[in-house]
């Protein structure tokens, strides 16, 4: 049985992650014409890696052979995304002004330590059948 930190984990890749977007994108469809070209490449590209963040988060509560590697390749491609959206002109209005850096900051320690936890947690190499760090 998944639960935990795991859980969570999973709740944040298959639930969390595609309802921000959602609201993202539902307040971007009414201005999509006016959008820059880059606004839109990189809306594409978030909606890209969180479809893969879905299908990582049900791989690991389904407890599939290479689900941590995915999850894993996961964060890494949402820390990049918000480094790369954070640090454009692009949607300047969704984040106020000051906030940016610090918030590419958190985004990228956020994932570094969900990325630590799947690498050194016992409970995760002992639900996917991984080897042992000892």
């Amino acid at each position: 049985m998944v639960g935990g930190w795991l859980l969570l984990l999973i709740l944040l890749l298959t639930v969390w992650n595609p309802a921000t977007l959602a609201l993202h994108a539902a307040s971007a469809v009414w201005t999509l014409g006016s959008r820059s070209t880059l606004s839109l490449v990189l809306l594409a590209v978030r909606l890209a890696i969180t479809s893969v963040g879905v299908a990582a988060g049900i791989v690991l509560w389904l407890r599939r052979p290479g689900a941590v590697l995915l999850a894993k390749l996961v964060l890494m491609l949402f820390g990049v995304e918000a480094v790369v959206r954070l640090s454009t002109r692009v949607d300047l209005s969704s984040a106020p002004p000051g906030t940016r850096l610090p918030l590419a900051v958190f985004v990228i320690a956020h994932n570094a330590c969900w990325y630590l936890y799947l690498q050194v947690s016992r409970r995760v190499r002992d639900t996917y059948g991984l080897e042992s760090k000892d």
